[in-house]
C-alpha cells in the first residue's frame, strides 16, 4: 500500500454549495447506484435535492468576506504552529477553502473537525456572525503520489491566481 504524503481538504460555507448546486457538491458526487459522479455537472434529481436543501436551511447562507477571509488566514496560521502538519497550498474563497496538508499521522477526520471548529470560533470572536459558518462534513482525499500532489498544488494555486492574489498569498504556506 502506498504511503500517504498528505491530504487535500475542502470545506464549504453554510448554504452556498448545497446538494443539487450546478457547480457540483462533494456530498452529491457519489451515488450508491452509479458510483462516482463527475463533479460540476448537473445530474438527474439534483434540482429537487437543491430545493429540499434550501428549504431545510435554518440560517442564511454564508459568504466569506475579505475581513472574514483574513480571520480564517490568521487562524489557519495559528493552527499550523500548534500542529505536526504543514500546509503546502491553500485557497480561501468566498464560498469554500482548499488546504493541501502534509501527512502527520493524525487522521484527516480529526484534523478537519479541529480546523473547522477553530475557524468558526475565530469568526465568532472577530465578527457579529454567530450562526454556522460551514456545511456539515468536508471533502478530503488522501494523497500518496507525488505527481498527484504537484497537480493539486497547481490546482489550488490557480484558485488564487484567478482571484488576482498570486499563487501563494498566505504567509503560513511552507
Amino acid at each position: 500500500m502506498p504511503k500517504t504524503i498528505g491530504y487535500h481538504f475542502v470545506k464549504t460555507t453554510y448554504g452556498t454549495w448545497l446538494p443539487g448546486d450546478a457547480r457540483g457538491h462533494w456530498s452529491s458526487a457519489w451515488s450508491m447506484k452509479e458510483g462516482y459522479i463527475e463533479h460540476r455537472q448537473r445530474h438527474e434529481g439534483q434540482s429537487e435535492r437543491e430545493v429540499l436543501a434550501v428549504d431545510s436551511m435554518r440560517h442564511a447562507a454564508v459568504t466569506l468576506t475579505p475581513e472574514v477571509q483574513l480571520i480564517i488566514e490568521n487562524e489557519i496560521a495559528a493552527c499550523q504552529k500548534e500542529s505536526p502538519w504543514k500546509i503546502a497550498a491553500a485557497a480561501i474563497e468566498p464560498t469554500h477553502l482548499h488546504l493541501l496538508i502534509t501527512y502527520s499521522g493524525r487522521p484527516i477526520e480529526q484534523t478537519a473537525r479541529w480546523l473547522a471548529a477553530r475557524m468558526t470560533q475565530a469568526i465568532h470572536r472577530g465578527t457579529t456572525h454567530l450562526g454556522p459558518v460551514w456545511t456539515e462534513g468536508y471533502w478530503g482525499e488522501s494523497i500518496a503520489d507525488e505527481s498527484h500532489w504537484r497537480n493539486l498544488v497547481g490546482y489550488i494555486e490557480r484558485h488564487n491566481i484567478e482571484r488576482g492574489l498570486g499563487p501563494r498569498p498566505f504567509s503560513f504556506l511552507t
